[in-house]
């Protein structure tokens, strides 16, 4: 077998490998894709929303946008958001214990929940506010209303 043949079944490999992924995915119901796609950072919804144990710390530049970072000025900031347990209704930004980005709390101040806001936040969290903590985008409307539906059947 010649460089090219072994490359090219490389990418084969690799493509049929990516679609097999973005299939399991669209076979998931709400709670699957919540495990998959946000309790890496919001945690598992058994956890008791009030115990926000954060991660391994990160280091976050303290701007008003992540796109202008000064690179002076650092804090530590934990890798997981606030839990999501209860997230329809709540005022955005509201969890106590969790440390929100400048830019969200001026852009989401006074801002509720709901199924439309928490749609076009996981469609791009940057383009809905642009420097939040938040770099997730899920492009696929019926695996966001799957996640949206899940986290609707967890709110009072």
């Amino acid at each position: 077998m010649d460089a090219k043949t072994a490359t090219f079944g490389g990418l084969l490999v690799l493509f049929g490998a990516a679609c097999a992924q973005a299939a399991d995915l669209d076979q998931m119901d709400g709670l699957q894709l919540y495990n998959k796609e946000c309790s890496v950072c919001h945690g598992n919804m058994a956890q008791k929303a009030g115990n926000l144990v954060p991660g391994r710390p990160v280091l976050v530049a303290m701007a008003d946008s992540l796109n202008d970072l000064a690179g002076e000025r650092l804090a530590v900031v934990p890798i997981y958001g606030p839990p999501l347990a209860g997230v329809i209704g709540r005022t955005a930004g509201t969890f106590g214990g969790y440390t929100y980005s400048k830019s969200f709390l001026q852009k989401m101040d006074g801002v509720a929940w709901d199924e439309a806001k928490l749609d076009t936040w996981i469609k791009s969290s940057q383009t809905m506010v642009p420097g939040s903590y938040m770099f997730y985008s899920m492009k696929k409307p019926a695996l966001r209303s799957r996640i949206i539906e899940y986290l609707k059947a967890q709110s009072p």
